[in-house]
């Protein structure tokens, strides 16, 4: 029973909604026993649609193994294509495959471009990781105005490591330059 016969025959039609929620039903196993495998089909029928939740949810089981092998290229795929959707979740987690090197070598460059859509987003876990590229200069230029910039964003959205990390970078900039950050950053909103 995958819920209402409605729902089923939207599904089976091909309603990317639809097939969104089938693959929810088996995934959570409400009303079935869960199953992983049909859910990750489920999702793909949505995602060949171009639904960018569907996309990311089977990027997210491509990369964790749930339901699926574990296939980082095929969960970069589908993290891609639903970034390109604007899903946040997916461009951080793009972002973070590209910057662990988990398909080869680390590409900072590319993933800086990815957390900082996230970022702009307001997805804080972007944010602070946008911060520590800034910081570094992996991928970009190092800019600490940049970095605390980040730092800040994330941590008023309450990252405590990010408040350690802005104070950290605060005593590496001066203060006229901090004062200008803040007054920068009492406007910003994502």
């Amino acid at each position: 029973n995958l819920g209402p016969s409605g729902l089923r025959d939207a599904a089976l039609a091909g309603d990317a909604r639809a097939q969104y929620e089938v693959a929810a039903i088996f995934g959570e196993g409400r009303a079935v026993p869960q199953d992983l495998a049909a859910s990750a089909l489920w999702y793909e029928r949505a995602a060949t649609q171009g639904l960018a939740p569907a996309a990311y949810r089977l990027g997210n089981m491509y990369e964790n193994g749930s339901g699926v092998e574990t296939d980082l290229i095929k969960a970069k795929f589908w993290y891609e294509k639903a970034a390109s959707f604007g899903n946040r979740m997916s461009m951080h987690n793009l972002a973070s495959i590209l910057a662990g090197g988990a398909l080869g070598e680390q590409n900072f460059a590319e993933a800086a471009v990815w957390f900082e859509r996230a970022a702009g987003l307001g997805l804080t876990d972007s944010q602070f990781n946008l911060g520590m590229l800034f910081a570094r200069g992996l991928g970009v230029s190092q800019d600490l105005a940049s970095s605390y910039k980040w730092f800040s964003i994330a941590a008023e959205a309450g990252d405590q490591d990010a408040a350690q990390a802005r104070d950290d970078i605060a005593r590496s900039l001066d203060a006229e330059t901090v004062s200008r950050l803040q007054a920068e950053l009492a406007s910003w909103s994502p």
